[in-house]
């Protein structure tokens, strides 16, 4: 007999419809992104970041290079709807653009970070900030994963909440999907 709380056992059940509305999503080929990119300190990772310039430039995407790792910063007001997980065309474009570039430099790990503001989420599906997030970084991980080609034993995902706000006036800044990237 399973002694978990029934809560546990629904929440797992709704995880795994989640990815399955998911992947199920709309498809885009073609559209425009948005971003800045940051090289400092990047020598030793300078491939992940020369293979992303090009699509940096106008975007919403940042890249920051980091000690091991390579950080992408896609802030999520052009990714998704409030308080939902599903990928827009956008986002799905962001992707599959990054995705095809990363290949080159042939990833040993990617870790998915999803991050919300303090702003209360009250759904069915997502009762808390934690769920969005959670949600959120999932979608893009099987995005990268079902569309993309990415393996899955190199693909983590995890949901951060409002636990790190980037800016306490901009509460935009703070809804947003991390891409730390390990070559």
């Amino acid at each position: 007999m399973n002694n978990k709380p029934l809560t546990c056992n629904l929440g797992a059940v709704c995880a795994c419809m989640l990815c399955f509305l998911i992947t199920r999503g709309p498809r885009a080929d073609n559209i425009q992104v948005t971003n800045v990119i940051d090289h400092a300190g990047a020598k030793p990772l300078s491939g992940v970041i020369d293979s992303l310039s090009d699509i940096t430039r106008g975007s919403r995407l940042e890249v920051m290079a980091e000690k091991d790792s390579v950080r992408l910063r896609m802030y999520t007001d052009n990714m998704f709807r409030v308080s939902r997980a599903e990928l827009n065309r956008e986002a799905q474009a962001l992707l599959k653009a990054m995705s095809m570039r990363l290949r080159v430099c042939a990833p040993s790990h990617i870790h998915i970070e999803g991050y919300t503001s303090d702003e209360p989420t009250n759904t069915p599906q997502y009762p808390n900030n934690w769920y969005l997030s959670s949600a959120r970084a999932i979608a893009v991980g099987i995005y990268l994963i079902n569309e993309t080609g990415f393996d899955s034993k190199r693909i983590t995902a995890q949901g951060r909440g409002s636990s790190e706000p980037l800016d306490v006036s901009d509460k935009a800044k703070n809804n947003r999907i991390e891409i730390i990237i390990t070559p």
